[in-house]
């Protein structure tokens, strides 16, 4: 089982790839959106205020009794659109009723522009000029959809090709940093974080962690007299062998040369030592292709909870070493000092 996968640079420009997407669509049409609001603004308070100093000066009598006599005259200095865009004027009388209506109503949201008349100061009426909002907010939402569909058709050519790539290449610098070319075994660089991981997890769940590490009998012996080409497929095939005989929970590791270690999660000390028996057996009875038998000598330890990697790993190697020189081809169990 490989160790944890963490977040890929792959994984994190796609990530700013989509924000940069998607707070552009959202951004881009309010600014837009609040752009076009200002100038609209802006032409309707201009346009009001002129609208109303020409009314005042040139029109409006002083009594706004008389002022529906002149409703023409006044009419004619309305407009009912500004820069390609639909308005509408209404001039109040002082209490405020319609007295001159130009431009047909317009549908909400409105912008609103209010310029009051005056008369030496006074207010005698009023003039507002509105505007909808809505061919505005229409054309911002237009703009977001054309930047959706810009940009995610962008994010996913980005997603499907050059990053696409960039994983792969990332997979394949992890597999070879984590991996032992020979073997295709972890190596020993990945154990102390899966350790770390797989010890706490065992106390959490009140489990016990066990270390078996073992190596080939007399294997320098085979690589003088066959080669070492020969020497690596023995290698290749006693990796082999012990892969398809642990469980898919335990971690087995190249830790250098003919040395292998097993990271044996969930495992007490009577289940590391069937374990270790059963490899020696199994190793001992494969036919490997020479005229010599293979055999390999193990050590087993049983981690305690909160204890580091290196007294474990120091425990099971002392224990293989003493399996060596009892005779090899044997296993034996550390002694923990904990």
């Amino acid at each position: 089982m490989p160790p944890g996968d963490d977040r890929s640079l792959a994984d994190l420009l796609r990530l700013v790839v989509l924000t940069l997407v998607v707070v552009t669509a959202l951004a881009v049409p309010v600014i837009h959106f609040d752009v076009q609001r200002r100038y609209l603004d802006g032409n309707l308070a201009t346009l009001s205020v002129l609208t109303a100093e020409q009314l005042m000066r040139q029109v409006i009598a002083r009594d706004p009794e008389f002022w529906v006599y002149e409703d023409g005259r006044i009419g004619g200095l309305l407009r009912d659109e500004v820069r390609g865009v639909a308005v509408r004027q209404v001039v109040y009388a002082e209490g405020g009723e319609a007295v001159v209506e130009i431009g047909a109503p317009l549908p909400a949201p409105l912008l609103i522009q209010r310029q009051w008349l005056l008369d030496a100061g006074r207010p005698v009426g009023a003039l507002e000029t509105s505007a909808s909002l809505r061919p505005l907010l229409r054309d911002s939402l237009l703009l977001a959809l054309v930047l959706v569909v810009i940009g995610g058709t962008g994010a996913a050519l980005l997603c499907r090709y050059p990053l696409a790539r960039l994983r792969r290449a990332e997979c394949d610098i992890r597999y070879l940093a984590e991996h032992d070319p020979l073997t295709g075994l972890l190596n020993r660089h990945v154990v102390e974080s899966l350790f770390e991981r797989e010890s706490a997890r065992a106390r959490r769940h009140h489990l016990r962690l066990s270390i078996v590490i073992f190596d080939i009998d007399h294997f320098k012996r085979v690589n003088d007299q066959h080669g070492h080409d020969c020497g690596d497929r023995v290698l290749r095939q006693l990796s082999g062998l012990v892969s398809r005989h642990v469980r898919a929970s335990d971690y087995l590791v190249r830790w250098g040369g003919e040395e292998f270690l097993i990271l044996s999660t969930h495992t007490d000390l009577a289940m590391a030592r069937a374990l270790v028996e059963k490899l020696r057996r199994l190793v001992a009875e494969h036919d490997f292709g020479l005229a010599q038998p293979i055999t390999i000598s193990l050590g087993v330890c049983a981690c305690s909870p909160g204890e580091e990697l290196q007294h474990c790993v120091s425990c099971a190697d002392a224990a293989m070493y003493r399996a060596k020189r009892a005779g090899r081809n044997r296993w034996f169990e550390g002694a923990s000092t904990r």
